[in-house]
């Protein structure tokens, strides 16, 4: 059936774009990528494997006010921070699943309002915007957006797990964010609260590096991110400082990333950026999947150069280096020599 529904939208989506009320759109990628780690043993871990991904989504616009959306994807739909997915499955045709499905109201000229699952309308830092959401991931809820000049405002009431025994058995969070640009400047600032996580297979099933044990994390999570950037000319440079304000005293709750990138006239695009995340300072179930053992109590590099052909073709080479800040709380690292772990991956990207 998941197969179908792709086809269908596939072969489908030159008579739906012909129609005014939809609109067709996607992406596609092939990914190499070469990790280089070091296992819990000592053993070398290096792995070769290409990548795929392909998104495709439909808006139906009903009136001036109201729009449907819905987007296909591949990848394990039991995994939210990826809808890659790895060849190599002795030739086995790639699963589809649904990350997209929403109405949209716009209720004036500066309020929208989202509900189903949809994009993160949450802030990011323009140099590297994943360290405490992963772009992948898409919430379910309702989320209130308003745009009033130069500033940006949202709010998002999540549901995580739901059981239909009792409420208390529920998982939900809620997210604010407010962003605001003056001369060169960037400004923008967003909490996450996150509210009975425990006990709700949360933290079996979706934390990677986060301090707990069995079904618990050790602490609680009200994160706080706040981005400032600078851009002078072509040239940009950021900082983000990231807290979570419920972490338990006994677990590190801060993060700090310094970053620059540099935009040529052709359009290409260099970036590098530095950052420094304790264990407890993200939520690491929602979090970049980018870095390898390691998805919180690390520091080390993530830099990259972009570039676009034609016809929506672009090329991403990118690469990242971190070792984890604290031995006694890494996953996949030994207690002496080198604990980095290196990442290397060149993206070649179509939009449509």
């Amino acid at each position: 059936m998941k197969y179908s529904l792709l086809l269908v939208l596939f072969f489908t989506s030159p008579l739906l774009a012909q129609q005014s009320d939809w609109q067709i759109y996607g992406d596609a990628r092939v990914r190499s990528e070469f990790n280089d780690t070091t296992t819990v043993a000592g053993d070398e871990a290096d792995r070769h494997r290409m990548r795929h991904r392909l998104r495709v989504g439909a808006k139906y616009t009903a009136s001036d006010d109201l729009t449907f959306n819905l987007r296909l994807v591949t990848g394990d739909n039991d995994d939210p921070n990826s809808v890659h997915q790895d060849a190599g499955d002795v030739f086995n045709t790639f699963p589809v699943s649904l990350d997209r499905l929403h109405f949209t109201w716009s209720m004036n000229d500066d309020l929208d309002v989202m509900f189903g699952k949809f994009a993160n309308p949450i802030f990011r830092n323009p140099i590297y915007g994943e360290l405490v959401w992963d772009g992948d991931v898409s919430p379910e809820g309702i989320a209130f957006v308003h745009e009033s000049g130069p500033m940006t405002m949202s709010f998002g009431q999540y549901v995580v797990t739901e059981d239909t025994a009792s409420q208390d058995a529920d998982a939900w969070m809620s997210v604010a964010s407010v962003d605001s640009s003056h001369d060169n400047f960037v400004f923008g600032a967003s909490y996450s609260f996150y509210g009975n996580m425990n006990g709700k297979g949360v933290f079996s099933g979706d934390n990677r590096t986060n301090a707990g044990s069995g079904d618990t994390f050790l602490s609680d999570f009200g994160i706080l991110d706040a981005v400032v950037a600078y851009n002078m000319d072509n040239l940009m440079f950021s900082v983000e400082m990231i807290e979570n304000m419920r972490a338990d005293d006994s677990v590190g709750s801060s993060g700090l990333a310094f970053g620059v990138s540099y935009k040529m006239d052709n359009g290409d695009k260099f970036y590098i950026q530095h950052q420094a995340i304790d264990q407890d300072a993200i939520f690491t179930g929602f979090s970049q999947d980018d870095t390898l053992s390691q998805a919180s109590n690390y520091e080390g590099q993530i830099l990259g150069y972009k570039t676009k052909f034609e016809n929506g073709l672009g090329m991403h080479v990118w690469g990242m280096a971190v070792a984890p800040s604290d031995l006694d709380a890494a996953t996949g690292s030994v207690s002496s020599g080198d604990e980095t772990e290196y990442r290397f991956r060149v993206d070649f990207n179509l939009k449509f």
